[in-house]
């Protein structure tokens, strides 16, 4: 069979060109990192692509979440801490001028000390966001939560939660509300208020409520409040909710307690004829009605009976305090354990993410280990192509005059 040189030059240029191709295709897929640069390349590894990507794409957002609500999360507990501290150093503050050993000058300082706390307290209630939106303002985050009219600090905010997905059917609560956190704290001690009626002219002082008697609280309770009326010579008597007399006796010489319905109230001092106590359940009440009736009892004008009213009433209020800096305490907890759950789903899916962008690199080629034969395999494109051209022109230069 005869080539001709046409023929010949033909086949050279149409190796060449193959070779070429080859070359230029490896070097594009080099340049890209990557085997697959269009679904026909290899249409499978393309479809396993797109399935990959769309759900690389569902746990980046899921992240972005889960980053968004930890950041709430902290935000709240910091505020919360600051607030247990603002709380602390308030209760710390009616110890000290509860002592009954400052002068009114030095009480009046003290005074002036709970007022700033107070101020810094409400300022805290209505914190605002990166965002500008209050945080302890429930669903109402464009309204400031607290204001103060002349019949004390009211809430305007709700009671609103918000949810953030944290993954697939995962939502976690990122907020607490003002209501929640400022404005129901409860009151009094172990589930029992005791008080001192406001009108005592007496010495009596209260020291202690306990419940001495868990089966005759749970089963009276319910009777109250108990009021409890002292007559002459430590004769009291003791009244439920309704009015009705309860129980009735005579106070010892010295006593320094006092049962009712299963609680012991301890006390110091005597009380007078009219003198009054007081015995309920807990309820709940404002943090900001407790600090504005602390701050009011120490401001009373010195005299021994305003004395023992005030130490009656801060008695209740420091109890009231304690009230708050517990409910703190739960919500920082719970602010804790929604923490926990955001930073384990946090860490779940990055771990995710990490393994599908493997697997989406190993399906498209753009591994390492394929990086590495893409580059072996553009140097043997680039000899053979280098060969080629040499062939070609070596080829090119044959002819028959010269082996005449």
């Amino acid at each position: 069979m005869r080539i001709s040189s046409a023929q010949l030059h033909e086949a050279s240029v149409r190796a060449m060109t193959t070779q070429q191709a080859s070359l230029v295709k490896v070097a594009q897929q080099v340049a890209e990192g990557r085997r697959v640069l269009t679904p026909a390349d290899d249409p499978i590894a393309s479809s396993r692509e797109v399935a990959l990507d769309a759900s690389l794409r569902s746990s980046e957002q899921m992240q972005k979440n889960q980053a968004d609500v930890k950041g709430q999360l902290e935000q709240a507990e910091n505020y919360l801490g600051q607030g247990s501290t603002l709380l602390s150093a308030f209760k710390s503050s009616i110890v000290k001028a509860g002592s009954g050993i400052l002068s009114a000058s030095d009480r009046a300082s003290v005074v002036a000390d709970m007022t700033s706390l107070r101020d810094q307290m409400m300022s805290l209630a209505n914190t605002q966001d990166e965002s500008g939106n209050f945080v302890f303002a429930g669903f109402k985050r464009d309204s400031q939560p607290f204001t103060r009219t002349t019949d004390g600090v009211v809430y305007g905010g709700d009671s609103g939660i918000r949810q953030s997905q944290i993954g697939p059917n995962r939502f976690v609560d990122a907020n607490f509300s003002g209501a929640y956190v400022f404005d129901t704290a409860i009151t009094g001690k172990a589930g029992v208020v005791a008080t001192a009626g406001e009108a005592n002219t007496g010495g009596l002082l209260l020291t202690g409520s306990t419940i001495n008697d868990k089966t005759v609280w749970g089963n009276e309770k319910a009777l109250g409040p108990f009021n409890v009326s002292f007559g002459a010579d430590g004769a009291y008597t003791v009244t439920d909710g309704e009015g009705e007399p309860y129980a009735a006796g005579t106070l010892t010489a010295g006593a320094a307690t006092l049962d009712v319905a299963g609680v012991r109230l301890s006390f110091s001092g005597a009380p007078k004829a009219g003198d009054t106590l007081s015995v309920s359940t807990s309820s709940s009440q404002s943090i900001f009605d407790t600090m504005d009736q602390a701050i009011a009892a120490l401001s009373m004008p010195e005299s021994s009976q305003e004395s023992a009213r005030r130490g009656n009433a801060l008695f209740a209020l420091s109890a009231n305090i304690d009230g708050g800096l517990d409910r703190m305490l739960e919500a920082r907890t719970s602010l804790g354990s929604r923490l926990n759950e955001v930073e384990a789903a946090l860490s779940s899916d990055s771990a995710r993410s990490d393994a599908l962008t493997e697997e989406m690199a190993r399906v498209t080629g753009a591994d390492a280990a394929t990086q590495v034969e893409l580059a072996t395999e553009l140097a043997q494109r680039k000899f053979s192509v280098e060969a080629a051209q040499l062939t070609y022109t070596k080829i090119s230069q044959l002819s028959i005059f010269n082996y005449l």
